[in-house]
């Protein structure tokens, strides 16, 4: 097999997604975020949060979109902040949560630039 970019192998994981094939979509995903891309990461993040293909585990969803935010995906920053608005797989902490969805909207997450101006 041809080595991917992490883009590609991200692209990979949401066809794989997008078949229901969520194992190949995990593996994907995981490449991905080894090789520090965000987008994979926020993918695993979700798999691990709908319990799709995986067990669902929400203090890896902590993990997976800090470590998604931290890589400067807008998205994994947005996943972050819902989960610190519900104290899920983290100790729920509005402030936190702030911070989190101010740096998704700077990082071109629409759904959280809107959460900003409904403030």
């Amino acid at each position: 097999m041809a080595s991917q970019t992490p883009k590609e192998l991200v692209d990979l994981g949401m066809l794989s997604y997008g078949k229901q094939d969520f194992s190949k979509a995990r593996k994907y995903f995981e490449r991905a975020c080894g090789l520090n891309n965000g987008g994979g990461c926020s993918g695993l993040g979700f798999l691990y949060k709908s319990g799709k293909g995986v067990k669902q585990d929400l203090k890896k969803v902590a993990q997976f979109y800090s470590k998604a935010c931290d890589l400067k995906d807008g998205l994994g920053c947005g996943a972050l902040a819902v989960l610190y608005i519900n104290g899920q797989g983290v100790e729920k902490d509005l402030t936190k949560a702030d911070q989190y969805i101010s740096k998704a909207c700077k990082l071109g997450d629409q759904e959280a630039c809107e959460a900003l101006k409904e403030k």
